[in-house]
């Protein structure tokens, strides 16, 4: 549970970060294209302004001695209002055939559009008393700064969400380090109550023995021996529960043993059971699986679902167990027939002392223990188990390992 906890609040910190991290890249990234944008179109309109000429008048070709020297990868081409050239001026570095000049402004005025970009040019069409100028720029020095500021707020954003997993790493041992201390206590408490009220039940067990042999058998005794089994296998559960929540203080026996053979040896003695409420069991068992684990765990797993199967089928109801291989993972499904649970209230019946219906848990003895322990028992070896239902018709647990 802890590490669960922990994860969530990694994962939760991690992402918020990230998307705020990433929401000021985005930001920067357009702003910065969007301020480029207004830069390149302001120069180009300068350019244009002057009939192409990035000094002086239509003649005066002499653009490299003020400060718009660095607009010198231009050119532009004139036109009259048919359209027929006029024109080209070209600075002294831009490298471009005629050809290739009149096939852009063509392109440029099929667009639409005033200004646009074409490839690593911008270009801007602006209305004169001839005609119409078309300007165009190259811009690769632009969109170089633009992929280079990309590529480093990309590198910027990744460090710092790095940073913040670290920071959220660090962050989660000091949140849940109550909720840890907590749950310690707690299962220390559950552990050290659940052994020490093994004895005086053990006591009050054997003193209900000796008065039956002196008073014989009477229904005051009955309730007594009733409701200390009932107390003991509660400490029992509850002491199972410790055990596989302690893994260090109670370690599993790990082997490898015949799935198949346990599963059988668990499921087939409930037949008897079964048939006497007049119900119906159906095993359907895969030949030689084999599983590396603790086979007292998956055993009492197994006897859990079964045993709950059974009192909450319907009169004359079905169950059904299976054990089969998919890949490389092993699976059992125990089915019945019955009420089932509501789906609201699926992810619920595992919680420890849960109980959907009190009336009908106390009627059958139930404490809320038995799912979660199957949980704690399957969880402990990796696997999963989850639960479908079609409530007031069928229920199904699934054990993946």
């Amino acid at each position: 549970m802890i590490k669960k906890l922990r994860a969530k609040i990694i994962i939760v910190i991690t992402i918020i970060l990230t998307l705020a991290v990433f929401g000021i890249m985005t930001a920067v990234n357009i702003l910065e294209g969007a301020s480029t944008k207004v830069e390149i179109e302001t120069k180009i309109r300068r350019i244009a302004d002057k009939d192409g000429f990035l000094q002086g008048g239509f003649g005066d070709y002499n653009p490299f001695e003020d400060e718009q020297s660095d607009f010198i990868d231009c050119f532009s081409i004139q036109v009259d209002h048919n359209y027929v050239m006029r024109r080209i001026v070209l600075t002294r570095d831009i490298e471009v055939q005629q050809n290739d000049i009149v096939a852009y402004a063509n392109q440029a005025l099929a667009s639409g559009e005033t200004f646009g970009e074409m490839g690593h040019y911008a270009y801007y069409i602006q209305p004169k008393y001839y005609g119409k100028i078309i300007v165009f720029m190259d811009i690769r020095s632009f969109q170089q700064a633009q992929r280079n500021l990309f590529f480093n707020t990309s590198v910027i954003g990744l460090l710092t969400v790095f940073l913040f997993f670290l920071l959220a790493v660090g962050l989660s041992f000091w949140l849940v380090r109550p909720v840890k201390t907590t749950f310690d206590k707690q299962k220390l408490f559950i552990s050290n109550a659940s052994h020490e009220l093994k004895t005086p039940l053990a006591v009050i067990s054997a003193n209900v023995d000796v008065l039956e042999t002196q008073t014989g058998e009477n229904k005051w005794l009955g309730y007594i021996r009733s409701e200390t089994t009932r107390m003991s296998e509660l400490v029992n559960e509850l002491l199972c529960l410790a055990r596989l929540d302690d893994k260090t203080g109670h370690p599993m026996v790990i082997s490898e043993f015949s799935l198949t053979d346990i599963f059988l040896q668990t499921v087939l003695p409930f037949e008897s059971t079964v048939f006497e409420m007049g119900k119906e069991l159906e095993v359907d068992a895969q030949p030689d699986l084999f599983y590396k684990g603790d086979e007292s765990t998956i055993k009492h797993v197994l006897t859990i679902l079964l045993d709950n199967a059974v009192k909450y089928s319907d009169e004359h109801g079905k169950i059904s167990a299976r054990l089969y291989a998919r890949s490389s993972r092993k699976i059992i499904e125990v089915y019945n027939t019955g009420e089932g649970v509501p789906k609201d209230k699926l992810t619920k019946i595992f919680e420890r002392f849960y109980r959907q219906d009190e009336a009908r848990n106390s009627k059958s003895g139930g404490y809320g223990l038995g799912l979660a322990i199957a949980k704690a028992g399957v969880e402990a070896h990796g696997g999963k188990i989850t639960a479908k239902s079609e409530y007031g018709q069928w229920m199904m647990f699934t054990v993946t390992l």
